[in-house]
This record gives structure tokens, sequence and C-alpha cells, in this order.
């Protein structure tokens, strides 16, 4: 499939034939167009079976921008994230919207990228479980697997965390 050519079924019809067939609520993302050493890239995620909306949610940062205080030169940098929410999808948002930024603001990126990863995702579980809990009460729930890419220069690093993983095509 490619990306002109990509859909989504927003139906959650759940047999088709004698296939079980997973509801799609989310579009595909995707790109055909060169950027550094990525040639295209393609994301999708699925509600799943339980629920009647999608926890899944998708960080993808093309170009990472040199922060003004780095040391130069800075090689070409990208990051793709996909969480995969448990039990509600807060946990999910704030990894899409955060943990990128702990990876590339710690001390060790770009030089050292898996300490950076290892770092950024300790930062973002500490983060994410002092707003879960307050004075001692659960306030929040809910969880998330991660799967992300980094690619600096280029050498691609992959962390992930539960069950979620990633596939790259050469």
């Amino acid at each position: 499939m490619d990306c002109n050519t990509a859909k989504h079924d927003p139906s959650p019809s759940l047999i088709a034939g004698s296939q079980m067939i997973i509801p799609n609520n989310i579009p595909v993302r995707c790109s055909m167009k060169r950027n550094g050493i990525i040639a295209g890239y393609a994301v999708n995620t699925n509600q799943g079976l339980v629920r009647t909306y999608n926890e899944d949610r998708v960080a993808i940062v093309l170009s990472i921008v040199q922060p003004v205080n780095a040391v130069k030169p800075w090689p070409k940098c990208s990051f793709f994230g996909i969480y995969d929410g448990h039990g509600g999808s807060l946990c999910a948002d704030y990894l899409r919207d955060n943990l990128h930024q702990f990876v590339i603001r710690d001390t060790e990126f770009p030089w050292n990228p898996k300490e950076a990863l290892m770092n950024g995702f300790k930062k973002a579980e500490e983060r994410f479980m002092a707003l879960a809990i307050k004075e001692g009460k659960v306030i929040e729930r809910s969880g998330s697997c991660a799967v992300v890419i980094l690619i600096v220069g280029d050498m691609c690093y992959i962390a992930n965390v539960g069950d979620s993983r990633a596939v790259l095509s050469v």
C-alpha cells in the first residue's frame, strides 16, 4: 500500500467473512518524501476490540532542531514514537507530547543516544508518576507501552517498553 492509497475503515465491523477485522479509527500517517537517511515512513494504530475509542498516540519529529546552547556540529536527527495506551489515553498523550523532549534535552544527546534514550524514558516515567499520584493517592491509572526510533546521523536506535514493536526495512 502506498501513501496515496492508504485508507482506514471508520466502521466498527468485527467480522468479514471468516476473518476477524480489528477496527481502525486513526488514518494511516505516511510520507514517501526523503528526509536524510529516511526514504519514507508509515504508521498505523488500531483501537482494538474492547473499546470504542483508540488510546494509541503517535509522535513524529522529522528534524530535531539544534538547541541554542548545543555543541556544533549538530547531526541530522529524527524521532518516531508510538504509544500504546492502556486503561485510558492520558499516559500515551503525555508520552507523545513529552518523551522526545526528555530525550533530546538530555545532556547525553546527541553524542550518546542510547544513554539519552534510557534517561529520557526514566524521566518521563518519573514525571508522569508525579502527575498520577498526588498526596499518596492515585489519581490517574492509565499506562502505555512505547516503541521509539531515534535516528542520529546515519545510525538508528530503537527502544521499547512493553509489547510494542517496530519494523525497519532497508
